[in-house]
């Protein structure tokens, strides 16, 4: 259900983008950001008819330049939806894919369950991938880009959080692969891998629902060190969105891109760093973490 007032085909020149995950974080920013800069903007999110009101302003501001959709990106009936309605918009282009909507399952790989541990590949790793197979034809059709959010979890493991690091490093693996299997047809793809910002990632995060007496102390420590780091102010998101606005627009980028300073000294070292001696400068660094 189209939860806007807007006729089946709209201006054909304005460019078109679909965000998914837009109900908080950077997807909810990305969506004001593109609105902002004249993009039509395809918002999508779970039972978005339950909440409308996310984006009262920004559908009495913008009107017909937002779109927005239900999309349980897990869902391939939610996912047929959308393609078919993206069909009808733009002349059957799509001028920007940011598979955005993810989250964090974290603990003890031993503490999640098999239930929980297939939902985090499934909505961080093959939904997107689906996902991107259904819009490839609209984005061929206008040259546009695919932009994947990932993490700086995507490259250095952190430990209680092996399932999601593992979908992350997947994600922007599929964006390395994809830019050498699109780039020829004049497609571009991204990966963007930022650091730690004030997205309410922890209020987003789940547990593994198991409690192994092995992994408790640890997992304690765990629950601290992220109350600790979600009480402070954080870092504001918003050289996020640029650079994924940027990439959008077609400006300078490179297929992974390293937002924040946690995320760019993480990646000087993952480069500068032999395997071995990088592992324990992380070991060190996990060690004082966690005591």
């Amino acid at each position: 259900m189209r939860l806007t007032q807007s006729t089946d085909r709209i201006g054909d020149e304005q460019k078109t983008v679909l965000i998914t995950g837009c109900s908080s974080g950077f997807g909810k920013l990305l969506v004001r950001a593109f609105l902002q800069d004249g993009w039509r903007v395809v918002a999508t999110m779970r039972q978005a008819d339950t909440r409308i009101e996310l984006f009262s302003d920004e559908i009495q501001r913008y009107g017909n330049n937002l779109i927005v959709e239900t999309l349980d990106v897990t869902s391939s009936e939610d996912r047929d939806n959308i393609t078919k309605k993206i069909a009808n918009i733009g002349n059957q282009t799509l001028d920007c894919l940011i598979n955005n909507a993810g989250y964090a399952l974290l603990g003890a790989l031993e503490d999640c369950s098999e239930t929980q541990l297939r939902e985090q590949y499934e909505v961080n790793l093959v939904a997107p991938v689906l996902l991107t197979r259904a819009m490839l034809p609209f984005l061929r059709a206008s040259k546009g880009s695919v932009i994947n959010i990932s993490s700086i979890m995507s490259f250095v493991g952190f430990p209680m959080s092996s399932a999601y690091c593992s979908s992350k490093a997947g994600l922007s693996m599929v964006s390395e692969s994809l830019k050498h299997e699109l780039e020829p047809l004049g497609l571009r793809v991204h990966s963007v891998e930022p650091g730690g910002f004030r997205t309410g990632f922890a209020d987003n995060s789940q547990w593994g629902n198991k409690n192994n007496e092995a992994y408790m102390e640890r997992t304690s420590r765990f629950h601290q060190l992220q109350n600790k780091l979600g009480t402070g102010k954080g870092k504001d998101p918003s050289p996020v969105v640029e650079r994924v606005l940027t990439l959008a627009n077609g400006g300078n980028g490179t297929l992974r891109n390293h937002v924040g300073r946690d995320a760019w000294v993480s990646n000087v070292i993952q480069k500068a760093l032999p395997n071995e001696v990088r592992l324990k400068v992380m070991s060190l660094l996990f060690k004082r973490l966690f005591n």
